[in-house]
């Protein structure tokens, strides 16, 4: 199952350069060009958990126009004793391409924590999928402001973890 995750997520990284590849170039595509990648942190809540969140992540666009973005991210939840680390390959779908606007995706990732009610128990990884939900406001300059929310699905925990965060991205190029 991992492999076949890890290979999926592989090739979704190496579509925007086959396309690119495919049908980009000439003298305007500088111009037109790619929708810029992007680099990010957020911080939040874990309404579930009942513990603050930091994280980061990558967006890098699946479509010219940047209205389709995959998103590799990693989160920890700090709680009381412990800390729950999540890591998540998301595809989002932005309504207003370059410059953001609302935001829906979700995806596969992996949780590591502690599952029961015992904080000392064992700490074990578990596949787990999510849905985001939010919004891109907007671009200033190089900077991109967003808040999201995430629901974590997993099986292990009666209790899915939901992520209430903002954050902002910068653009590895571009104005």
């Amino acid at each position: 199952m991992r492999i076949r995750s890890l290979a999926a997520g592989l090739g979704l990284l190496l579509v925007p350069a086959a396309a690119l590849a495919q049908f980009g170039g000439g003298a305007d595509s500088e111009a037109s060009g790619w929708a810029p990648a992007s680099i990010g942190a957020r911080v939040g809540y874990d309404n579930s958990q009942r513990g603050w969140m930091a994280g980061g992540y990558v967006g890098v666009p699946i479509l010219p126009n940047g209205m389709v973005e995959l998103l590799p991210g990693f989160d920890v939840t700090f709680l009381p004793g412990f800390e729950e680390y999540q890591t998540n390959l998301e595809v989002v779908y932005f309504t207003g391409d370059r410059q953001g606007g609302i935001m829906a995706g979700g995806g596969v990732g992996f949780r590591n924590s502690v599952f029961g009610s015992d904080p000392t128990a064992e700490r074990r990884s578990e596949l787990t999928f999510s849905l985001v939900l939010g919004a891109r406001l907007g671009n200033l300059g190089r900077f991109r402001p967003q808040v999201e929310t995430r629901w974590i699905l997993q099986d292990e925990w009666p209790r899915d973890p939901r992520h209430v965060s903002v954050g902002a991205g910068v653009a590895l190029w571009g104005p």
